[in-house]
């Protein structure tokens, strides 16, 4: 994969991680923009659970297709793909993603 393409979802390494921050190898949502991963390295990226969880933050995948599970926004992470081991999955599809931008402008 040359860089992560805004809502890819991947597979990366969390860790490692601190306290209640997200941990181990699992599927993400890429959130930020295509020109800012190619030229600087890194991403933004929330990650994915399969624990169901009632909180406006926990995004259902609506249309899964090979992941389902929930997009974690309040866990956004700002991360070097390079040295995470990232393998693009499948794109998220478009109810989802609209969803996820919903919540992050309520607090970015």
């Amino acid at each position: 994969m040359d860089y992560p393409k805004q809502k890819d979802i991947v597979w990366l390494d969390f860790d490692p991680a601190r306290g209640k921050e997200i941990k181990k190898r699992r599927p993400g949502l890429v959130v930020s923009k295509n020109k800012f991963n190619q030229y600087t390295g890194f991403c933004l990226i929330c990650p994915i659970t399969s624990t169901e969880r009632k909180f406006d933050t926990y995004i259902k995948i609506k249309e899964p297709q090979i992941i389902s599970g929930q997009v974690v926004t309040h866990q956004l992470r700002s991360i070097d793909y390079t040295s995470r081991n990232i393998i693009k999955i499948e794109q998220c599809d478009i109810l989802t993603w609209v969803d996820v931008l919903e919540v992050l402008d309520m607090f970015l």
